[in-house]
């Protein structure tokens, strides 16, 4: 913890008031204690530059008495973090992520499992120059595993220039995060792994104005998914009105990419098949995107979060689509739960043919020609051939999944009629 002037997170050293120093706070009792840190500690922290002050501001503290706050000093005091190595420090924060998630209703979807973060990253194999960013950036999983896989890849950064370091750590990563609690986690999380990105900003990346930031190099994301968004963006960046918020996130990925630049992106399997706005886009994707991968995920890979069926698209800007590589992690995989968890190992096969495109049993591409004979549907069920014994019958997962699509579409469909109609009538009267 931060026992001097100088404090840690990590290996960075961050400066911390020395009436909020750790030494400071143990050595006070009573009400003096709760009184210090409500009022003090959290005050100036609040207001300190940097990724300390980010964290702690509009922060509300949860101790109302000194007792739990000062059993909450001791049990942290046992540990010796200075000792403690960085990853051990970030898996411990991972789980208390975890465990968050689980407790806070809508969490889940912040927390994206490390087995298919490290899956995705290691597919696009980021560069250190890379701009990378992440629109909902959740409590920052896949720009860490960016950086910790750059690092990889350098020798932990002794490949690197000074400069390249530096922008690593505090320019080329960058986020958005709609919720302030989720990225105040976020911060914090990006802190133990040694960054401070000068741009984890709090906002919502579909406001309706059209986007008119930096190009990204990378774009890697679990963005939101089910549901309508209250208001339709009306985005001059957006070729396709819809209130689906997966995907409008489509849409703003495409627009946010540089030409040349990739994103690897988590989609419900409805944004594969859907008729309607989703169709639209998808025809926009082919057109103006390569659309190269889809990695569909087993059942359950979101568990316990939630029971929607989902893929990792992999497009590229500034080509066209002329064929898709599918890899079916679904069929004949045994559903995620908590004694099958989601792990690295499962993807394997998928990383070590990504770049080799060589067929076999779950590696499969379709000729674009196909995919129109098919009114343009990414759904793998249509391209691959299953047994005929059938024990390959979709799970209730995906079929539930299918059927909030299908309804999906006709809301959205019944939408478009009614409010066409009411166009209608405006222009009688």
């Amino acid at each position: 913890m931060m026992n001097e002037r100088k404090g840690k997170f990590g290996k960075t050293e961050i400066d911390i008031p020395e009436e909020c120093s750790w030494e400071t706070l143990k050595e006070k009792r009573g009400q003096e204690l709760l009184d210090h840190y409500n009022q003090t500690v959290i005050s100036k922290l609040s207001n300190q530059p940097g990724i300390i002050g980010d964290i702690f501001a509009r922060f509300t503290s949860h101790f109302r008495t000194p007792v739990n706050l000062k059993e909450a000093i001791r049990e942290i005091d046992k540990i010796n973090w200075s000792t403690m190595d960085v990853d051990v420090k970030g898996t411990a924060y991972e789980s208390l992520l975890q465990r968050y998630a689980k407790k806070a209703e809508g969490a889940g979807q912040y927390f994206t499992p490390r087995s298919a973060i490290k899956a995705v990253v290691k597919a696009i194999d980021p560069d250190a120059d890379d701009k990378i960013h992440d629109p909902a950036a959740g409590t920052g999983g896949f720009l860490i595993h960016a950086y910790e896989h750059i690092l990889d890849k350098t020798h932990e950064g002794a490949d690197l220039t000074r400069e390249q370091r530096e922008k690593l750590m505090t320019e080329n990563l960058s986020g958005r995060e709609l919720v302030p609690e989720t990225r105040r986690l976020g911060l914090m999380n990006l802190a133990l792994h040694d960054l401070q990105p000068e741009n984890f900003e709090i906002g919502d990346s579909l406001t309706p104005q059209a986007y008119d930031g930096p190009e990204f190099d990378i774009v890697l994301t679990n963005p939101p998914y089910g549901g309508n968004q209250k208001k339709k963006p009306a985005r001059e960046d957006f070729m396709v009105e819809t209130k689906s918020p997966e995907l409008n996130f489509v849409q703003h990925n495409m627009s946010i990419l540089r030409e040349g630049g990739e994103c690897g992106m988590v989609v419900p399997d409805g944004v594969l098949f859907q008729s309607g706005a989703a169709k639209r886009i998808r025809k926009n994707l082919f057109r103006d995107f390569d659309l190269h991968t889809i990695l569909i995920l087993p059942i359950g890979a979101f568990h316990p979060y939630t029971n929607v069926t989902t893929n990792v698209i992999f497009f590229e800007k500034g080509k066209e689509t002329d064929e898709i590589w599918f890899y079916d992690l679904r069929t004949d995989i045994e559903k995620i739960k908590k004694s099958n968890p989601l792990t690295f190992d499962k993807f394997e096969d998928f990383i070590e043919n990504y770049d080799s495109r060589e067929e076999n049993d779950r590696y499969f591409k379709v000729e674009m020609e196909e995919i129109k004979e098919n009114d343009y549907s990414l759904n793998y069920k249509k391209y691959k051939e299953f047994n005929d014994d059938g024990e390959d019958l979709p799970e209730p997962e995906e079929l539930l999944t299918e059927l909030l699509s299908t309804q999906e579409t006709i809301t959205e469909n019944a939408e478009r009629i009614l409010e066409e109609l009411e166009k209608e009538n405006g222009d009688k009267e």
